[in-house]
């Protein structure tokens, strides 16, 4: 019995907060259990520190429980020693005073091994401490527990708003009800797996501002990005598939009718100008073309979206490079025929101005003039020569001035 007599007032306060905190500490487990960061450490699966430290939450939570039931139970048994009088005695006073803060409560007992125990020696070994001790230690055990439980919610969430744009873009890309236009399933096999380097030993994690590397993020999300670019093609392509082909079509039309006008413009030099190196070839590269709009087309009505995208935009661009080549060509060589258009009109101009010079009857000015006038107007016409006999004669003209 304890050499302690309480006051009756102050044991009674002291029940009452007792019984309070058996209260709160309740409500504080039911908590900590409902946590989301508890949720996430009870299924395991974990790696590193946060492995061990999840084994040594979960222990000191089920710690914390069986604590609590003792000091619910030493509290009880305060008050049974108290009992209901109004006015208790001085024993039971003391009684009540022992149960809650003397070493009352037992916390272990293990059996003595025989070896150990001798003849007279006791059979287990108890463990006891006080109320009071008990609650402060379950006070410890808890704060422990909930910042183990704090942090990894904390790095779950960090995680989760680091990848959260990515997520939505994956989601995007799932829901698009165009098959093989984008490799979803990679995708989300690659987020995920950024996601468990973190999330398999988030502890290890704590208090990162950003704990999936940048680097390996951004690829990812750049991807994303290719993939949804290639959705919204698709659509599009879906959507306006008769408008495609209409434009393609025009394209065509209008790159066989250069090429047409580039054979014809090549027979004319080919007639009227000697051939020299390097002239362009006329190439007939619509009819490939619209093959490959048909096919593209076919890829489309078998539902191939991802090939038929890709199908039409290389038409498109080869069209338009067949176009721009046609063009160029068609310059250089129309670009012959006007070099003898400017050619015989210099020569024209060049006899005038002898004229109105009174050279008129220079034989050997007019020997040139005739040697130019033969190569330009003989067909095919040697442009080099003609060239060449024009200066001649324009140089003779402006040395006998």
């Amino acid at each position: 019995m304890s050499a302690v007599t309480p006051d009756r007032a102050g044991l009674d306060a002291e029940l009452d907060a007792a019984q309070d905190a058996i209260a709160r500490a309740s409500a504080a487990l039911v908590d900590l259990e409902a946590h989301p960061g508890y949720g996430l450490l009870r299924p395991g699966g974990f790696t590193g520190v946060s492995a061990r430290r999840r084994d040594e939450t979960l222990t000191t939570v089920a710690e914390l429980h069986r604590d609590l039931a003792l000091y619910r139970h030493a509290v009880a048994a305060a008050r049974e020693a108290r009992g209901s009088r109004a006015k208790p005695s001085g024993d039971e006073l003391a009684a009540a005073y022992e149960a809650l803060h003397g070493d009352a409560v037992t916390v272990a007992e293990e059996a003595v091994p025989l070896q150990r125990r001798g003849l007279l020696g006791p059979t287990s070994e108890v463990t006891r401490t006080s109320a009071d001790a008990l609650l402060a230690r379950m006070t410890a055990a808890f704060d422990a527990v909930s910042r183990v439980v704090a942090d990894v919610a904390a790095v779950w969430d960090t995680v989760a708003a680091q990848l959260g744009p990515a997520d939505r873009a994956l989601d995007e890309v799932r829901a698009a009800d165009l098959p093989g236009v984008a490799d979803a399933a990679g995708l989300a096999a690659r987020l995920e797996a950024l996601r468990a380097a973190v999330l398999t030993d988030p502890l290890a994690h704590t208090g990162t501002a950003a704990p999936v590397p940048a680097a390996a993020l951004a690829d990812v999300e750049a991807d994303l990005a290719r993939a949804r670019e290639d959705l919204a093609e698709a659509r599009a392509l879906r959507t306006g598939l008769d408008d495609r082909v209409a434009e393609l079509t025009t394209t065509i039309d209008g790159l066989a009718a250069a090429e047409s006008a580039l054979v014809d413009v090549a027979a004319r030099v080919a007639r009227l100008v000697v051939a020299v190196p390097g002239l362009p070839v006329p190439a007939r590269r619509a009819p490939a073309l619209r093959s490959a709009v048909r096919e593209a087309h076919a890829l489309a009505g078998a539902g191939r979206w991802d090939e038929a995208t890709a199908a039409f935009t290389t038409a498109a661009a080869d069209a338009a490079a067949a176009r721009e080549r046609a063009a160029a060509d068609h310059a250089v060589l129309e670009g012959l025929l006007d070099r003898r258009a400017e050619l015989r009109g210099r020569l024209g101009a060049l006899r005038a101005k002898a004229g109105a010079r009174g050279r008129g009857e220079d034989l050997a000015l007019d020997a040139l003039h005739t040697r130019a006038r033969e190569l330009l107007w003989t067909a095919p016409c040697d442009l080099a020569a003609a060239t060449v006999a024009v200066r001649a004669y324009q140089r003779a003209l402006e040395a006998g001035t």
